[in-house]
């Protein structure tokens, strides 16, 4: 994922007092299917992967009850709620909150809230008004504007008085982490702030300190810290003083990125950020060998972390890769001749003349590329069904060789394989793209070396590609 632009707004979180139990009765009406997602909170904090699916059967309905403290953040099926200690009915209407007997108005009211990624808005912010006094004006009568109705129904009393709190606690957060996201957005336009910028960019670390649990729940705070440490602390200050960032390969960037958050955080919100950063990580799917050792790390030093089981199924997917890339290629697994020398589309497709290729254009880094793979045993048992030829086209650089071949064993490729140079990764962006750069995964058709569908569906389409394939057998 692209960490600055690709995120999935949801929340969990509660603080304060001993734990008691909140019972959720959950109706669900015109659903595409059974299953309901709730997100969970995990030691009081917000973490990607406490998601559980519950199923429900022909009444629709859905009970669920656990432990909280005054309040908690949960995302029952992308909806962000506030639930306190008691019982709350719900109902869910094409998974869309729609009742509520308990701060309906002030659910529905933040359900309207603004759900784009904090660093386009601060990016707009900054469009706006370039200077540091506009900025913070205009950052506060925004976050004034936007409680306002929220007060008036407390004063009417439509919400509780803990809902009013921890909304007000969510937009004051909110605000922070858009006053710090400002001059970093700059930074990274520009290269450069001025002392306007630099001067708002210091006040709000002083005077709102990252290591701080109060803010784990929001979320984006894991970004917060992460730009906090990496870009403020490591590469920010350092070229202040004119020391430039030394080169690191991935491993080195990983260790670093690590250490970034052990050095300038502490307690729970230490654990939390390490947990999560270690996720981020594993998530990508690259499967390097170093984030098991970071992970081993984690656990010696929190060994009963409830982030923990959340971690180790992404941790035996890495042993697994380690595992199979020392394997040989499988006899389906095979590279196509002298593929560094071919530079154009029509030069590699008419290599396949009367046949039919299905053409898949992917690459390492791609996660939506590598998750259609988890398709490719259905596919492949159709193609060799039809006599037809699988062709993956990897558009990685050199750098990612190694990685390339060794995910061709991972996922079990079969086929025929090319990895781009770069007169032909600039042919197909041509042909393909209009010449305006790409985005993949990319699904193509041949037909007796001829390009006949540009634009194919995906294997997770399943019959609907097979259907597809079959007009041009």
């Amino acid at each position: 994922m692209n960490r600055i632009i690709l995120f999935i707004l949801l929340t969990t979180a509660a603080i304060n007092t001993s734990a008691q139990q909140a019972k959720i009765t959950i109706k669900i009406l015109h659903a595409k299917n059974n299953i309901l997602k709730i997100q969970t909170p995990v030691d009081n904090t917000w973490f990607y992967p406490a998601v559980k699916e519950l199923s429900f059967g022909a009444d629709s309905t859905i009970h669920y009850s656990l432990p909280i403290k005054n309040f908690a953040w949960l995302s029952i099926n992308n909806n962000q709620i506030l639930i306190e200690p008691g019982t709350t009915n719900l109902v869910l209407d094409n998974n869309v909150l729609v009742k509520s007997d308990r701060n309906m108005e002030g659910m529905l009211l933040f359900s309207k809230r603004n759900t784009e990624f904090y660093q386009y808005r601060a990016r707009d912010y900054y469009k706006r008004d370039s200077t540091s006094a506009g900025l913070y004006q205009l950052l506060e009568n925004d976050k004034n504007e936007v409680l306002k109705p929220y007060a008036g129904l407390f004063s009417r009393q439509k919400i509780s008085a803990n809902f009013y709190n921890e909304i007000k606690r969510y937009f004051s957060a909110e605000q922070v982490i858009l006053q710090a996201a400002i001059p970093m957005i700059v930074l990274s336009t520009k290269q450069k702030i001025n002392n306007d910028l630099d001067k708002m960019w210091a006040e709000v670390y002083q005077k709102h300190p990252v290591d701080n649990a109060q803010y784990v729940f929001y979320p984006d705070f894991y970004y917060h810290a992460r730009y906090y440490a990496s870009t403020y602390l490591h590469y920010y200050l350092p070229l202040k003083k004119g020391i430039k960032p030394s080169k690191r390969n991935e491993d080195e960037s990983l260790k670093s990125n690590y250490k970034s958050f052990e050095d300038n955080f502490s307690g729970r919100t230490k654990e939390y950020l390490l947990a999560t950063f270690l996720y981020d990580e594993m998530l990508q799917s690259n499967h390097q060998r170093i984030l098991l050792d970071l992970f081993d790390n984690f656990k010696s030093h929190y060994p009963k972390s409830n982030f923990s089981p959340f971690l180790q199924p992404l941790a035996n997917k890495i042993l697994a890769y380690q595992k199979d890339i020392k394997k040989d290629y499988a006899a389906n697994e095979k590279f196509v001749a002298n593929y560094p020398e071919i530079n154009s589309l029509d030069s590699l497709i008419n290599r396949f003349k009367g046949k039919t290729v299905f053409v898949d254009i992917w690459a390492t880094w791609c996660g939506p590329c590598k998750a259609e793979f988890e398709y490719s045993a259905g596919l492949e048992k159709f193609l060799q069904a039809k006599g037809v030829e699988m062709l993956f086209i990897s558009m990685d650089k050199d750098t990612e060789d190694q990685r390339w071949k060794e995910m061709i064993k991972y996922y079990k490729l079969s086929g025929n394989h090319i990895r781009t140079n770069n007169a032909l990764q600039k042919d197909l962006i041509d042909k393909l793209w209009e010449g305006k750069g790409y985005a993949i995964p990319r699904y193509l058709i041949i037909k007796d070396g001829k390009l006949v569908v540009k634009d194919a569906l995906r294997p997770s389409d399943k019959e609907k590609l097979y259907a597809q394939i079959g007009k041009y057998l």
